[in-house]
Parts: structure tokens; sequence; C-alpha cells
């Protein structure tokens, strides 16, 4: 089975079934020193059998260029407030909010504060990287 590449974490990256505390999640990411020095961490929970998980917290100001994800994704805030732009549009949402694009749709997130935010990739094979 594959391991996740997280320092401190023995968790399997894929299973049958998987549950995650996504509070305790997001508050160690916010704990770790990529965080304190970036203002931006990531995890990957989940990753194979066509989908990708990862919780992303990132500080207000930080931003994720434009780029495109290999498949379909659902980007969800859980906490904070964050600027989406895609397709010449943008929008600023908030906690509970739930934004999907297609599949090489070009992108770019803001976090215009603290935010946390679950990112999901339906039908990648080889990663969550885009171009």
């Amino acid at each position: 089975m594959e391991k996740r590449p997280h320092p401190g974490s023995e968790r399997p990256l894929r299973g049958s079934v998987q549950r995650f505390d996504l509070g305790e999640e997001g508050r160690r990411l916010r704990s770790e020193r990529t965080y304190e020095e970036r203002r931006r961490n990531a995890i990957t929970l989940r990753k194979g059998e066509g989908m990708n998980v990862v919780l992303l917290a990132m500080g207000a100001g930080d931003r994720l260029n434009e780029h495109a994800a290999p498949g379909p994704f659902g980007l969800t805030v859980l906490e904070g407030r964050v600027r989406f732009e895609a397709a010449g549009e943008a929008s600023e949402v908030g906690e509970g909010v739930l934004i999907t694009c297609d599949a090489g749709v070009r992108h770019s997130v803001e976090a215009l504060e603290d935010a946390l935010c679950l990112l999901t990739v339906a039908g990648a094979r080889s990663g969550i990287g885009g171009s």
C-alpha cells in the first residue's frame, strides 16, 4: 500500500474506506514550519483510484497562480475567504462554498484571509499538479 509522503505520518494514501478529521489536519498544517515560513501548506489525504484529495492551508494574501487541473475538480472552502478566478470571472467565496470546474480550465486562487480548503480532483491518474 502506498504511504503518505508527509513527515511523521504512516497513514496510507488510499484504501477502501478512509476517514479524516479535517479540523485536526488543518491545525497540524498551520503548526508546521512550512506554513509558518511560506504561509501555505498542503497534505495529500488520498491519491489513487481516479481521485486525489488535498487539504490546503493558505495565509491571507497567498496566491496559487493560474494553472489547470488534470481532471474535473471541486474546491470547498472550509474556513476563511478566497477569490477564485476562472473563465474570465472572479468570485469571492467563504466557508461552506463549493466551486467545481472541468478538467483543463485555467484558474487561480487567492486567500483573502487565512483559509483552509479541500481540493478534490477526479480522473487524475498521475497526480494533482497542474500545467
